[in-house]
Formats: structure tokens, sequence, C-alpha cells
């Protein structure tokens, strides 16, 4: 059976088809006509398919393709977040539980610092701007070896597989002064915003909803030790 999941793959199959086609009509003609299989009789039921079955074939083809397309970006727009393109946290979710056993790696919680204030001074339509803007900083510094996700509203998580905690301290920092350098054009002025991080670390033995839990305290504690700011796992935490 022809699966159609590209432009090579539709010509595939309406070039394998036509052959069949071709060699279908050639047989069934020569078992009907025998010895009295003429030249023309031959040509005649070679030509026969090689007119019908291509267009019908590429018609069924661009159908099948088509669907292929469509159920593609279905499944892009249930697995991510439609304004900001991260993950969704529900496929983030799922993807972390399909993870479970002996996965090892660090986890980061981020938080728009004083969010609400930017919705109730400039409006949602620049606080929907400053999550984007955020959410893209956090894509590109994780798209290479981490999964990132939009976890609600303001706050975003991050996983890094067999990354450590010096790692990940590393790469939040990193993360934060990016955020910190972005600017939001806010009529005559320019919106600057910053991010709180918690770290937390799955080593093998503890559910990560319980990881992700420490996540969230270390973010929390990072708030309120004054913001824009990076924090250890609060059992870490001096």
């Amino acid at each position: 059976m022809f699966k159609i999941r590209s432009e090579a793959d539709k010509w595939k199959y309406v070039v394998g088809i036509t052959g069949m086609a071709v060699c279908l009509s050639v047989l069934l003609t020569w078992l009907l006509l025998g010895d009295g299989l003429s030249t023309d009789m031959l040509r005649a039921s070679i030509l026969g398919p090689l007119l019908i079955a291509p267009p019908a074939c590429l018609m069924s083809a661009n159908r099948s393709l088509e669907i292929h397309q469509l159920n593609k970006q279905l499944e892009h727009l249930l697995a991510h977040d439609q304004m900001t393109n991260l993950l969704s946290r529900s496929h983030f979710m799922r993807q972390m539980h399909e993870m479970q056993g002996d996965f090892r790696g660090s986890f980061l919680m981020l938080d728009i610092d004083l969010f609400k204030q930017v919705n109730d001074t400039y409006g949602h339509l620049v606080g929907d701007e400053v999550i984007r803007r955020v959410a893209g900083v956090i894509e590109e510094h994780v798209k290479q070896d981490g999964l990132a996700a939009r976890y609600g509203g303001e706050e975003f998580v991050v996983c890094l597989p067999q990354k450590d905690l010096d790692d990940a301290m590393r790469r939040a920092e990193e993360i934060r002064q990016a955020v910190e350098r972005q600017t939001v054009k806010v009529l005559d002025k320019e919106l600057n915003c910053t991010i709180s991080i918690g770290l937390g670390y799955a080593d093998g033995r503890n559910p990560l909803e319980d990881v992700l839990r420490r996540a969230d305290e270390a973010l929390y504690l990072a708030k309120r030790q004054g913001r824009n700011r990076v924090g250890a796992p609060v059992s870490m935490a001096s």
C-alpha cells in the first residue's frame, strides 16, 4: 500500500499505479485474444491506461497528500501553544511521562516578573507581545538540546535532558540576561521586562511531578528574593 507523505511519494504513486495498469491491461488483452493479439491491439492496450491512469492517479495522490498535510497541521496545533508556538503544557507533560524511569536531566521553571502590571498599564495586546518575545528567547536557547513549553499564562517550563544543575544554571542565566536585553516598543517608549527562573533536577529516583514542583518552589523563592534571578532547587538553597 502506497503512503503518500511528500511530493516524491506522490509521483512514485502515479508512476507505480500507471505501470501496474499498463501491465494488467496487456495481460488481460493477451488472455482474451491469445494468438489473435495484433500490434494494434497491443498498442491500444498500452495507450488506454497511459491516457487514463496518470490523471486519475494524480488526482487521488494530490488528495491523499493534502489529507496528510492537514493531519500534520492538526497534530502541530494540538501539540503547540498557539500564541508562542512552544509546546503546549499537556503535550509537554505527556512527553515527560514517556521519559519517566531512568530519565536524568534538569528542569527550568520561568515566569515573567510583574506581568500583571504590564497588562494593567499597557493592555493585553502588549502583554501578549511580551509573552511572545520571552517565548522566542527561550526557544532560541533550548531548541538544539531541550524542550520548551508554555506552562500557563506568563509561565514557561524547559527540560534539558542529560544536563546537570551546573549546566542548567548557566543556561538559565543566559536566558535571563537575554530576556533582560529584550525591549517591546509601546507608542514612543521601550518596555523592558525580566524573568525569574527556578531549577530542578531529575536523578531517576523521584517522580518528575516532584521535580517540577521543586523547580516551581525555587522560582517563587527567586521572586521573593527580588526577582530577575535564577533560583537553585529549594533543597539546595541556603
